[in-house]
């Protein structure tokens, strides 16, 4: 007889609501049997037609599915595999006589886009919504998407523990909602906080305090973030010779796994990651350890970097880690953190769509036909720059091409492959060159936990100097084969239990990969082959090699920086395939580390991705030489390979080149030039003097154009200055106004003793003659310009050339203030001329003439 549980009572409700509206969201907390009752109940309720008599229901984790099978199988009296089955990553036990299947998301998906009318399939449950995986997400997408338009009798419930149910009620179409009641058993709750995020010690600490408590206490479920957390938690929990220490993470194998699942005489402390945290039942569990801290998966566009952030859980995943305590009997939680720090966690986690690599997900909407992802009908949207950030991939890729992005033949065959496009992408080239094993060995490595650590669980093991991280792991993988995953490989920086996983995975891509071409040679590949094969699924993180080895600038401008660990050292040209921001470098640079990278040659990039290079020519100006240069460029997406700065540069690029350096400062320019700013003053003068006359406006935009024509035939600026500026300036004004320039605003004056004086021409102001008082002997009166109109401004010079006075009218100087300057200086230069009537007196030229 089953065990009665809360959902029970609530169950010809949810039956009679789906006979009616063929859609429900059901709300109940952890341990009230939603996930065990429900599928059944709809199976026995004759909800489904003969003609789709399958009810999928899907878990977000894949232990969680095999978990729910089997307790399924279990209460019912089934056969795992029979009636009831499941089926998740690498994975199968299903029969034909299966009408309730247990599936991972991913699975339910793929199926989808292959099948849109999901033939023979009558419901789909979505269980744990409230996680909001990316494919979950997409999967009450793409099945409300089918429900209206080719299976209004497809049954779709949604079923979640810690959810707002509105928004998803309304999603599909406003369903209705039932809420069960609460957990069977009380939890009690306490608090343990630490002085610091909970480490190995304070775990250890309160797996001791719940352990005194007796056997009657039952099992102890610890949550921590990671494998890591959990190894060092193990070495520091006391061991004893009637408790078992039970890892419990994705990484295990299904026996280790139903290891720390199954019923068992001798009590267990379970160290578990967050796939503990709902749909599964772990019999006699009375105590829950949580330290409050997990493991966020993350992905930032805009650098194409992946993310994995240590931080805390939020109210919901606590309400829910507390509820393993209350499955079976009365519990209690012992948290390791304060009562204040529990108000303050946010209510839930973001959305995986708001966090994730998007890549995968878009590539299923164009094969299900959602061309513009944009508008596809997601529950909640991600950001368009995401969206854009993975079709950009997916096009490097191959899986997308062309403006409307339009899926590929080999977009067709990525999505068939369970597996990220990059690593499909991988086992395709390497099945095509005949190597499907070696290939799946690398994509095994780049898509699990780094099998290589230290002990801080870095990735550290390789050393040395070679052409990549990835073949140095494939050779600590044989090592880890060969001593049978012994513990003590630790000692030699290799994890055992990650090197056992990466060895399962290998082996489930390598059955992939012989699917997908049958041509296997015999002979071991190249390191070069396997090299390609990396870039082929990377080639967004290319990196040329900048300031020492181990820096370098990767496509999208990101900074990266080696690991000390890294064997590669000397090429120019490597992959970054597992970047991680981090701020720890010299002045809080942000440059995103690197522990496993793989070198490239050049060339490959031209083999490979021709579409992806731009060659580009640009003539532009040496700030340092001042010179005109051609520089040839070589670009990988935007990522610079080669400079050439020495190439030919012709006449016509050269001018054009020098004439758009100088068009930003051409004023300026042109007034280092001293003969030019004076024509140019000139011109100004006569222009504000004698407004009637049709003068030129010589603007910055004119003079711009003229320092070009300077330009032609030279390469340097020094050469562009030599140019007589005056004579282009000239040409931009008719003869006769040149002959008027020259006559209103002369450049010279004649003066009495035969020489000619330059004028000087400043804006706003009259020109200003300045002349040896002993050259002007005889004039009567001030020069003027502008056909008479304004006097220039005399500076009367001294025999040492420094003015003894300023003025605009001569006579009356020579009438008064010539004889104070005759006195002061006749006795200072009595060599000089001093008459006491400087107006019928000769001139003197001495000195030569001034200009």
């Amino acid at each position: 007889m089953l065990t009665p549980l809360p959902i029970d009572a609530i169950l010809p409700e949810v039956i009679a609501a789906l006979r009616i509206s063929r859609a429900l969201v059901l709300v109940a907390p952890p341990g009230s049997g939603k996930t065990t009752r429900v599928p059944p109940a709809i199976l026995r309720a004759g909800l489904l037609s003969a003609q789709s008599p399958a009810l999928i229901l899907l878990q977000p984790r894949r232990v969680a599915a095999r978990a729910a099978a089997s307790r399924i199988a279990e209460e019912n009296g089934w056969q795992l595999g029979e009636e009831v089955g499941y089926q998740i990553r690498f994975e199968k036990r299903v029969g034909p006589r299966t009408r309730l299947r247990v599936e991972t998301e991913g699975i339910l998906n793929r199926r989808l886009v292959s099948d849109p009318f999901l033939e023979g399939v009558g419901g789909v449950i979505l269980d744990e919504f409230h996680e909001r995986s990316l494919h979950t997400d997409l999967a009450i997408a793409m099945l409300k998407e089918v429900r209206e338009t080719v299976r209004e009798d497809l049954i779709l419930v949604v079923m979640s523990a810690t959810l707002d149910a509105g928004p998803v009620a309304r999603f599909l179409g406003d369903c209705p909602v039932i809420q069960a009641e609460g957990r069977v058993y009380p939890v009690e709750i306490s608090y343990r906080p630490t002085l610091k995020p909970a480490g190995a010690e304070s775990v250890a600490a309160a797996v001791d305090e719940a352990l005194r408590v007796g056997d009657e206490a039952g099992h102890v479920l610890v949550f921590l973030p990671g494998t890591e957390e959990i190894r060092r938690a193990a070495s520091q929990i006391h061991p004893d010779d009637h408790l078992d220490i039970l890892p419990l993470h994705g990484s295990l194998t299904s026996e280790e796994q139903d290891r720390a699942l199954r019923p068992s005489p001798r009590r267990k402390v379970i160290l578990a990651t967050n796939i503990a945290e709902t749909s599964l039942t772990i019999d006699g569990v009375r105590t829950v350890i949580d330290t409050g801290l997990a493991r966020f998966a993350g992905y930032d566009p805009s650098r194409g970097l992946d993310r994995l952030e240590l931080g805390k859980i939020s109210k919901a995943s606590a309400t829910q880690r507390a509820g393993r305590a209350g499955r079976t009997a009365p519990g209690r939680c012992i948290r390791l953190w304060s009562e204040r720090e529990q108000r303050g966690l946010v209510d839930s986690d973001p959305a995986e769509v708001a966090r994730v690599d998007l890549a995968a997900t878009i590539l299923a909407l164009h094969a299900w036909g959602a061309t513009t992802p944009a508008r596809f009908g997601w529950f909640e949207a991600p950001a368009a720059e995401r969206i854009d950030a993975a079709e950009g991939l997916l096009k490097m890729l191959g899986a997308l091409e062309g403006e409307r992005s339009t899926i590929t033949p080999l977009g067709r065959r990525l999505l068939s492959i369970p597996a990220h496009p990059r690593i499909g992408r991988l086992l395709i080239a390497a099945s095509e060159s005949g190597h499907p094993l070696e290939g799946a060995a690398i994509a095994a490595i780049l898509s699990e936990k780094d099998l290589a650590v230290g002990e801080r669980g870095q990735g550290i093991a390789p050393h040395g100097r070679g052409e990549s991280d990835v073949l140095a792991r494939l050779d600590l993988l044989a090592e880890a084969e060969h001593q049978r995953f012994s513990p003590r490989l630790r000692d030699r920086g290799i994890d055992p239990a990650a090197a056992r996983t990466v060895a399962r995975v290998r082996d489930e891509f390598f059955r992939i990969a012989k699917r997908i071409h049958s041509n296997t040679l015999t002979a071991p590949p190249d390191d070069s082959i396997m090299l390609t094969w990396i870039l082929l699924a990377y080639p967004d993180r290319v990196v040329r090699r900048r300031g020492g080895e181990a820096r370098g600038v990767m496509v999208g401008g990101r900074g990266v920086r080696l690991d000390p660990e890294s064997v590669v050292r000397d090429d120019e040209f490597f992959l970054a395939l597992d970047p991680r921001e981090d701020r720890r470098g010299p002045g809080g640079v942000r440059e995103a580390r690197v522990r496993i990278a793989s070198a490239i040659h050049e060339e490959w990039l031209d083999e490979f991705f021709p579409r992806l290079l731009r060659r580009d020519r640009t003539v532009e100006l040496d700030p340092t030489r001042q010179k005109i240069v051609a520089v040839t460029s070589l670009w990988f997406v935007d990522l610079l390979l080669r400079e050439d700065r020495n190439a030919k540069v012709e006449r016509l690029e050269s001018a054009e080149a020098l004439g758009a350096s100088l068009r930003p400062r051409a004023l300026a320019f042109l007034q280092e030039d001293e003969a030019a700013a004076n024509w140019m003053a000139r011109l100004e003068f006569v222009r504000s003097v004698m407004p009637e006359t049709d003068w030129p406006d010589i603007n910055e935009s004119m003079i711009a154009d003229i320092l070009v024509e300077a330009s032609f035939g030279k390469q340097t600026i020094e050469e562009v200055k030599r140019t007589p500026l005056v004579a282009l300036l000239k040409a931009r004004l008719t003869h006769p106004q040149n002959r008027a320039l020259d006559e209103h605003a002369p450049e010279t004056i004649g003066v009495p003793s035969g020489n000619r004086i330059r004028l000087s021409y400043e804006s706003g102001r009259p020109p200003v003659l300045a002349v040896r008082l002993q050259e002007l002997f005889g004039l009567k009166e001030t020069p003027r310009v502008a056909g008479g109109r304004v006097p220039v401004i005399l500076h009367l010079l001294g025999p040492n050339y420094r003015p003894v006075q300023v003025t605009n009218d001569l006579r009356s100087f020579w009438a008064t203030t010539y004889f104070q300057v005759r006195k002061d200086l006749r006795s200072r230069y009595p060599r000089h001329a001093w008459p006491d009537n400087p107006l019928t007196a000769q001139a003197e030229a001495r000195g030569g003439r001034r200009s």
